[in-house]
């Protein structure tokens, strides 16, 4: 049912028909790469089966499938316009794109609503435990991933104090809803607090381990009049990576 040579070149075909020039679908492409292998390993983890192992990997490799069309059409990754996870939905189901990396139709809703559910702020309760399942592997191996990206790939500074309901979201140890952002500061630390969104001791593990998380704190300039500050909410977040 799964052929990984096979995904990995439909996905390179599908991928290679947009501008390769362009470093941000190159990025997402190694990104989508990378993330299969971690929700493998992830899934692994989890003692799964291996066809549910395999599922997984699937997913891995097509989270991320809207994003080329997004980038292309609006050049960059805001989901404000166009969500990519829903236009990955549209590309795979309504197209027909599914059948290039699987003929089985038999996960098809579990891969559905996986990809749908990845970058949303929460997921509905209204999932199967399947579904649910298959939904937490792929936004905690995201996740994962997107660590190492903002390291390879980003500035980040601190410039500007964050807003105050941002840094409640971190006091109360949540997740930031990207849209209370309203600077770059907050963006980072919207980043930053993806911490407190994994679903599984054993995604913890894996981002220490792979030590993404301490390098990517440890790669933000910060303005001396910001500097306690960000160092409060560093120790709070590096706290979470020792559950």
């Amino acid at each position: 049912m799964f052929d990984f040579n096979l995904i990995n070149q439909k996905f390179k075909d599908y991928v290679y028909n947009f501008n390769l020039d362009n470093k941000k679908i190159m990025l997402k492409y190694y990104h989508s790469i990378e993330v299969a292998n971690i929700s493998y390993e992830l899934a692994n983890k989890l003692n799964l089966s291996e066809e549910e192992k395999n599922l997984a990997k699937l997913i891995g490799y097509l989270h991320d499938i809207g994003r080329f069309k997004q980038v292309t059409i609006t050049g960059g990754f805001k989901d404000k316009n166009i969500d990519h996870a829903d236009i990955g939905i549209k590309i795979l189901f309504e197209e027909g794109l599914i059948r290039n990396f699987i003929n089985d139709n038999k996960y098809d809703e579990i891969i559905k609503k996986a990809i749908k559910y990845h970058n949303k702020y929460k997921v509905p309760d209204s999932l199967s435990d399947k579904e649910r399942l298959f939904t937490n592997i792929i936004r905690d191996s995201d996740k994962i991933d997107i660590f190492r990206v903002k390291i390879e790939n980003y500035n980040n500074v601190i410039l500007e104090a964050p807003s105050s309901k941002i840094i409640k979201y971190i006091n109360d140890g949540k997740p930031i809803n990207i849209v209370d952002t309203k600077n770059k500061t907050d963006s980072l630390l919207c980043t930053m607090a993806f911490i407190f969104d994994f679903n599984y001791k054993e995604s913890i593990k894996i981002l220490k381990d792979k030590g993404y998380y301490k390098k990517f704190l440890d790669s933000i300039e910060v303005n001396d009049s910001n500097k306690e500050l960000f160092n409060e909410i560093k120790n709070k977040l590096l706290e979470r990576l020792e559950v």
